[in-house]
């Protein structure tokens, strides 16, 4: 499908500035999670299209390293899946997946250094504008969302819409932050990995959820319940299958399984069109309990709603009673 890129800027206002075109959607968003794990669905003419075609700009911090360290490993295994990493370069390799890891002159790349202000749009503006073959763009949080409030992960969205709408060649792939926290912490970034997860699926945009691939081992999902108020919830959190730190603060399977989804997101974007997602059952473990005072969640809003609902139901009926007597 393609649609008008509108830029919208945190404040609302539309960037005129910035020409409007037409680039590739996916409706209701391209969301690649644990789902999207089994290498073995996808057609080998893919992976080859994808290493033909797709060029990668990818900028992180240390957790971000996890889906290079695991690509490495994934090709170790079997050169099928070559890929060839440039420090701040862009390789130019024949039959590789081809990835700029940094946003030059810069390696370790914090939000100030990708999207957080108009220097930090400058400076990515720049590695596309000096790399006109890139196709792809991404950048991966590290803890941020564990404190950010909800204007500031908007100001993350928004500016990435705008970044979308100054480059209509290139696929900008949003991303979640990571699972590894618990208590208040987590919660918080549970509420912000949900309000760019509905970003995306209402704005047809690609999201790679590393926080899903965090929770997610051999078909279960890790939670820990925390309480707000009169409801607890069960907060997804890592899996403790992948509680260590052999590589980017974690284990190499889990750096492998958000790898494998790396793939499936490039085979996708290379034009593979996949009718059916690798299955998992969801079974879910809880780890542990705690209580806290954040926001108030969107469940309770729903249940006020849906009370309110069923009294003006009941009072239609007994008027209409009355008027029949």
């Amino acid at each position: 499908m393609l649609l008008a890129a509108v830029p919208i800027l945190s404040d609302g206002q539309q960037m005129s500035s910035l020409k409007t075109t037409t680039m590739a959607q996916w409706p209701g968003g391209l969301v690649i999670d644990h789902t999207c794990i089994d290498l073995g669905a996808i057609p080998g003419a893919w992976i080859d299209d994808a290493q033909d075609n797709v060029r990668v700009h990818y900028a992180h911090t240390s957790h971000g390293g996890q889906i290079t360290e695991g690509l490495g490993r994934i090709e170790s295994d079997n050169s099928t899946f070559a890929y060839s990493r440039g420090d701040r370069t862009l390789p130019a390799d024949e039959n590789a997946l081809c990835m700029m890891d940094g946003n030059p002159p810069h390696i370790y790349i914090t939000p100030e250094l990708y999207w957080q202000g108009a220097s930090a749009v400058a400076i990515t503006q720049t590695t596309l504008d000096n790399n006109p073959t890139l196709t792809v763009s991404l950048w991966s949080w590290c803890c941020q969302l564990y404190d950010y409030t909800e204007p500031q992960t908007q100001e993350y969205l928004d500016a990435m819409a705008a970044l979308e709408a100054a480059n209509p060649g290139i696929t900008f792939v949003y991303m979640t932050c990571n699972a590894q926290s618990s208590g208040g912490s987590g919660y918080n970034r549970w509420l912000r990995n949900e309000q760019i997860r509905q970003y995306c699926i209402d704005n047809n945009k690609v999201l790679f959820d590393f926080a899903d691939l965090d929770c997610w081992s051999n078909g279960a999902q890790n939670t820990y319940e925390h309480t707000v108020g009169e409801v607890t919830y069960d907060i997804p959190l890592e899996h403790e299958d992948f509680n260590g730190d052999e590589a980017g603060h974690t284990t190499y399977t889990s750096c492998e399984q958000k790898g494998r989804a790396f793939w499936w997101l490039m085979a996708t974007l290379a034009g593979w069109n996949d009718s059916t997602s690798s299955t998992t059952s969801t079974t879910t473990s809880t780890t542990n309990t705690d209580t806290g005072n954040p926001e108030l969640p969107d469940a309770l809003l729903i249940s006020a709603s849906i009370g309110a609902i069923i009294i003006l139901i009941v009072a239609f009926i007994m008027i209409s009673r009355r008027s029949r007597s």
